[in-house]
């Protein structure tokens, strides 16, 4: 969101970013964006006059609403005729169930627009839904210089051996990201493999007990969450993604953008990003054989590693730049604006 409001405001768009959350409040003001707040989930009066308040005194000509909360506080102030300002939805990470139900009720009915930040979530939900709604508009990603990252000293910072080669996951240290299946494969890779693993969450003690399990626990590294997340992919061999479950998974644009080579388990959008063997490998979720080949495959012929990663910064630049997001999102938001 602030990426995007940053790349309009660049083209002389005028942005007001409003949340409930005092942090997210205040990461936006010291961006020099202007913040907007809006009251929480138990106050959707104030949170409805709020908007209604800040499109009058604004001038304000579309709202972007970022969640099916943000969409139902945005559509009940249109209902009410207190906002005529056109509203856009951007769908990121729907769950199906009861909250996706909810979801498709208010998405179906009060925006003037959708947009999926990926293929693989239009068509799953249009899948449970029954039909299509929207259109996918990729978010930008940027692309630092060559060599601009300096990497992590993982020697100095978590002892691993120099002359290690380092795979990495990162992310939450969930169920659905099978982290665990990377332990497993290490079992049966070379002894100067390590993994880092950068992240933390509810599964983070489970996987350490694996590690020592199968006692492999002095080349595992579990680095935490970190701000400094590019460095730790610009120290990798290769970046790892083993989920049972994704959307359009960021890390892997990210170390595209940085020519860091991924494998990663074929699922949700996944093919969006990675093409097999061009810029990246791919295995069936779950297979830890297939996985295991694919980290030997890797790391046996580092040139061919290195070529995919300046084809996934090649795709990633011409996929997801920030400028090519910027003009597709601007042409969008021109058209709805006319419309209304």
């Amino acid at each position: 969101m602030l990426r995007l409001a940053g790349a309009l405001r660049a083209r002389g768009h005028q942005t007001l970013i409003g949340a409930s959350s005092r942090s997210v409040l205040e990461d936006v003001a010291s961006r020099d964006h202007a913040p907007l707040r809006i009251p929480g989930a138990a106050t959707l009066p104030g949170a409805v006059r709020a908007v209604a308040r800040a499109c009058r005194e604004h001038a304000i000509d579309l709202v972007n609403a970022y969640s099916p909360r943000a969409t139902l506080v945005a559509g009940l102030a249109r209902s009410l005729r207190l906002v005529k300002a056109p509203l856009v939805t951007t769908v990121d990470g729907v769950q199906s169930g009861l909250r996706g139900r909810t979801a498709r009720a208010l998405i179906s009915r009060l925006p003037d627009e959708v947009i999926f930040v990926s293929r693989a979530e239009r068509e799953r939900l249009a899948e449970d839904w029954g039909r299509a709604v929207g259109q996918v508009v990729y978010t930008g990603v940027e692309l630092p210089r060559p060599g601009a990252i300096e990497p992590i000293d993982l020697e100095a910072k978590h002892g691993v051996p120099r002359d290690a080669r380092v795979i990495g996951c990162v992310g939450t240290l969930s169920p659905e990201k099978a982290v665990g299946d990377a332990i497993a494969a290490l079992v049966r890779l070379p002894d100067d493999v390590v993994l880092c693993i950068v992240g933390d969450g509810v599964e983070e003690n489970a996987l350490r007990a694996e590690a020592r399990r199968r006692r492999v626990e002095r080349r595992v590294v579990f680095a935490g969450a970190s701000r400094e997340v590019d460095r730790y992919l610009v120290s990798f061999c290769a970046l790892l993604l083993p989920s049972r479950a994704e959307g359009l998974p960021l890390t892997l644009r990210d170390a595209g953008a940085l020519s860091i080579p991924v494998i990663a388990a074929d699922v949700g959008g996944v093919r969006e990003v990675v093409v097999p063997r061009e810029t990246g490998l791919l295995y069936p979720t779950g297979d830890v054989d297939g996985l295991v080949r694919a980290i030997r495959g890797m790391l046996e012929d580092p040139s061919r590693a290195a070529a995919m990663g300046c084809a996934a910064r090649q795709r990633i630049a011409k996929l997801f730049g920030v400028e090519r997001w910027a003009d597709e999102i601007e042409a969008l938001f021109a058209r709805v604006a006319r419309v209304d």
